[in-house]
């Protein structure tokens, strides 16, 4: 599907211009400092909604901040800014067509339309600051910032010097991840570990184990070698299903912290989820009488959990819940509140669509339940949507099992 990003990219830019201009008028008196595109709304698969513009003054900041820190807090908060400026029409009519692209194909490129729209929001950002200089409405040294909640359009829509200047902070991680990237691999590994266990870098600890995922097999050693020494093996243990290498080691290895009684049982968990998540849910099954339960539920349930959408991992398949469930029936309830609605479930890809539809006949209530709730959420096409809605209304009527029907219910079937 074609769409206008140029158009775009000028819309968003227009409106940062034309509300600029607008503010310098209403308050000649004031010094603005900065404007940014903020509020980034969306939600996987369906929705994305326009931004808002914020604009600040050196003369609000001064009132609204009463001690130093306050006014480094929000001198950078655009929300709590005093000039907004909401979508209109134009604007609206803009996000419903980027919408329209991001689902369509039944939204199977949503991911890659919602990062290019992110972009050029940022593009849209440093070409709006441009234009404001250029025509003498503000001073050198204003900035438009693309400010989304983990401020990663912050250095694209920026230059290096002004993110230095304004966010230091996000400098100094800046600095460090590209001391890191300079690094041979074995050394970032030893670097990025570091990091994780100490808490004391720029760079979180939580971007730091991004970066061991994307390094791999080379991180593996490092990991395994943490997983019953550290005092986060639970990091350790999620990092490896993160990566996703099912080797006889790593399986072994987590085998034996989910059975060692010595650790606390987060860390247990933690090692049964990842066990479940290499496509080893036997080796849990195989341990179930001598684990506690709420270790077994937890490796149990963690393939069909958000859990499972972090780095990679296999087709859904319910097969090995019933055969577990069936074998061990005692362990449903557990599993049952492990996969309860709002405790973050995985998001099926369309092809994943048929399996989930299949579930619903499952006999298993904890199996029917949850493929309701990830089917509602799914990009899925015109006939799997009317079998969907049909089965929905079935089993909020008819299904034996009052939670099942109570999900259904919730769900509008």
């Amino acid at each position: 599907m074609h769409f206008d990003w140029a158009g775009l990219e000028a819309a968003i830019r227009g409106q940062v211009v034309g509300f600029v201009h607008r503010m310098r008028v209403e308050h000649p008196d004031e010094r603005v400092y900065g404007a940014a595109v903020h509020e980034f709304y969306a939600e996987s698969g369906g929705t994305i909604a326009w931004t808002l513009v914020g604009v600040a003054s050196e003369e609000w900041l001064a009132v609204a901040a009463t001690d130093p820190l306050d006014t480094q807090a929000l001198r950078w908060s655009p929300a709590d800014w005093p000039w907004q400026l909401d979508p209109g029409a134009a604007e609206e009519e803009w996000a419903g067509r980027l919408e329209a692209a991001a689902t369509a194909g039944d939204g199977r490129h949503w991911d890659t339309v919602h990062q290019r729209y992110l972009h050029t929001a940022a593009r849209a950002c440093t070409a709006a600051r441009e234009q404001l200089v250029a025509d003498g409405i503000v001073d050198e040294d204003f900035v438009v910032v693309a400010m989304d909640e983990a401020w990663e359009l912050v250095p694209l829509s920026l230059t290096r010097t002004q993110v230095a200047q304004h966010f230091p902070e996000l400098d100094a991680e800046l600095r460090e991840a590209d001391r890191l990237a300079a690094l041979p691999p074995e050394q970032q590994v030893s670097e990025l570990v570091a990091i994780v266990e100490s808490h004391s870098s720029p760079l979180p600890s939580e971007q730091a184990l991004e970066s061991l995922r994307v390094l791999g097999a080379l991180t593996v050693p490092a990991a395994l070698a943490r997983l019953n020494r550290s005092h986060e093996g639970w990091r350790w243990a999620k990092l490896l299903a993160d990566i996703g290498i099912a080797s006889t080691e790593v399986s072994d290895a987590l085998e034996r912290t989910m059975t060692n009684k010595r650790l606390g049982e987060p860390d247990r968990a933690w090692a049964a989820a990842a066990l479940s998540r290499l496509g080893r849910v036997d080796l849990v099954v195989k341990r179930l009488d001598s684990i506690p339960q709420e270790v077994a539920a937890r490796g149990l349930a963690a393939p069909y959990t958000s859990f499972r959408d972090h780095g990679a991992h296999g087709p859904l398949d319910y097969a090995p819940l019933e055969d577990a469930l069936t074998a061990y029936p005692d362990h449903h309830a557990a599993v049952l509140g492990q996969l309860a609605p709002g405790r973050g479930f995985c998001a099926i890809d369309p092809d994943e669509a048929e399996t989930a539809l299949a579930a619903l006949s499952s006999a298993l209530p904890v199996v029917r339940r949850h493929a309701l709730v990830v089917l509602s959420q799914a990009p899925l096409d015109a006939e799997q949507r009317g079998r969907y809605t049909a089965l929905l209304r079935h089993l909020r009527r008819d299904d034996p099992d009052p939670l099942v029907r109570d999900a259904a219910a919730a769900l509008g079937g």
